[in-house]
């Protein structure tokens, strides 16, 4: 699906979330604002590196897959009606690249915690709420290559990079409520990652801005 398409999507998610919260709550009053103190959340988080692009290519000796999607598994906790904390893991970056004689992979997981700050001066009633936050944490990369020399196959050789950066990512987003249980919402936000000492697939700097959507199911 290209980023176009992905857009048309999400838009009519948010109209459709937006909709269906005020036919949902027309009986309380507009500027009521939701109660967030003590709810938690546990959600999924899906999205894209702006600054690059999904790519598989194929030719006669070369199979070579990049990919720009991110995705996150993420716990939340409204402290009180403003503020909340929250704990993330997921897949940042993946690439995979096979030709004749070489097998290439890289992945990066972050595992990051942050706290997140709902102004209750920009709340849409009980129709959502504007936050903004900060996560940090490790991120995780591993790149493996395999090579075959077919001229001489008893030289087979393999290494792999395993190694652990620290990141920050601030990120600013709106939440709507579909109702008591369930919110989607979109956010940005900016990945700033330590650079990786050795190649972790073909560059050291994975940082870059990411737009998501997430939907969360409300406990």
């Amino acid at each position: 699906m290209g980023k176009l398409s992905l857009f048309s999507v999400i838009i009519l998610i948010l109209i459709s979330s937006i909709s269906y919260s005020q036919i949902n709550e027309e009986n309380d009053s507009p500027n009521e604002i939701r109660s967030l103190t003590g709810i938690h959340s546990i959600y999924m988080n899906l999205g894209f590196k702006m600054n690059s692009s999904t790519s598989a290519n194929a030719t006669v000796s070369e199979v070579k897959a990049e990919s720009n999607f991110i995705g996150f598994i993420g716990y939340q906790y409204w402290l009180d009606m403003q503020w909340s904390v929250n704990a993330t893991m997921g897949v940042f970056s993946a690439e995979a690249n096979v030709n004749y004689t070489n097998v290439s992979s890289i992945s990066i997981i972050p595992l990051l915690f942050g706290i997140s700050y709902y102004p209750e001066a920009l709340s849409l009633g009980r129709v959502g709420r504007v936050h903004f936050g900060v996560n940090t944490g490790i991120y995780m990369g591993s790149g493996s290559k395999s090579s075959v020399n077919f001229n001489n196959l008893s030289n087979i050789g393999a290494s792999s990079v395993n190694e652990t950066v620290f990141g920050v990512e601030p990120n600013v987003g709106i939440d709507f409520f579909l109702s008591k249980w369930i919110k989607i919402g979109s956010a940005v936000s900016y990945h700033f990652l330590s650079e990786f000492k050795e190649v972790v697939g073909n560059r050291k700097n994975y940082s870059g801005p990411v737009f998501s959507i997430n939907i969360g199911i409300l406990l």
